[in-house]
């Protein structure tokens, strides 16, 4: 069973010259929990405008993702979440290219296939956050007013780490 962004009458005609169809991402790939909802019906591609909006949101959200591997107290996986949620729905192969890329899709894939977080990748995320804001803290003269908004923030995104899901 593979996944169909238009309505599956259309799937004979959308094949190239060799017979083979596009590539589309395999439902068995997926989480379970996501599956039972795209079993009934399949996700549409956008078109015109929306699709000109969906692929600005998706490029803003996929750069705030990756600004957030460097900044402890932005998130990753959420905004790559979104990212993935704009472009499968504007383009499922700049999806499928995220969902290949060595360090981003992995977040991606883990998420879909299991459902969940690696707790080694909480533990990480928890030590980078903890460990800059600490250096913040100690080397910055930043005011106490700012030093609390700064740890106020890290301790959200540690709570927020810390809800996921996780793995075994």
């Amino acid at each position: 069973m593979i996944r169909n962004s238009q309505p599956q009458d259309d799937l004979s005609s959308e094949s190239d010259q060799t017979g083979n169809t596009f590539d589309r991402i395999a439902l068995e790939e997926i989480h379970p929990e996501f599956l039972d909802t795209l079993d009934q019906t399949t996700v549409p591609t956008v078109t015109g405008v929306k699709k000109i909006i969906f692929l600005i949101l998706a490029t803003l959200f996929f750069a705030l993702g990756v600004l957030g591997v460097a900044l402890p107290v932005l998130p990753t996986t959420p905004f790559l979440l979104l990212t993935s949620y704009f472009l499968i729905r504007t383009s499922p192969r700049l999806n499928a290219a995220l969902l290949r890329s060595p360090v981003l899709g992995q977040v991606l894939k883990e998420w879909q296939q299991d459902g969940g977080v690696r707790l080694s990748v909480k533990i990480q995320a928890i030590s980078i956050v903890v460990l800059v804001i600490a250096a913040t803290l100690l080397l910055s003269p930043l005011s106490i007013l700012v030093k609390s908004v700064l740890v106020m923030l890290a301790c959200i995104g540690i709570v927020v780490v810390i809800r996921l899901p996780g793995l075994s």
